[in-house]
């Protein structure tokens, strides 16, 4: 069973749409089970979907939206590390 702090990780991510079936499976069981996780991956949908109206479809940089995704990563602690 995959832990809330490897789903949100992932849900924060895009590893799940280069992930295999299994690993895709076990998030979408997790979600099912987990009402914390599900609330989580709604926040990042609707946050995802503001910041898309904020920038404008059309004026979408690839690059810039990769730095921009990877200083929101840079944030998130890794998963094997512990919170203060």
């Amino acid at each position: 069973m995959l832990t809330c702090r490897e789903i949100s990780r992932a849900v924060a991510s895009d590893e799940l749409e280069g992930a295999g079936y299994w690993k895709r499976l076990g998030v979408r069981l997790h979600l099912l089970m987990c009402r914390h996780c599900r609330r989580y991956a709604a926040q990042m949908r609707a946050i995802g979907g503001a910041a898309r109206r904020l920038v404008g479809a059309e004026a979408e940089d690839p690059a810039r939206i990769e730095r921009l995704c990877d200083a929101v990563l840079r944030t998130v602690p890794p998963a094997d590390e512990k919170s203060p």
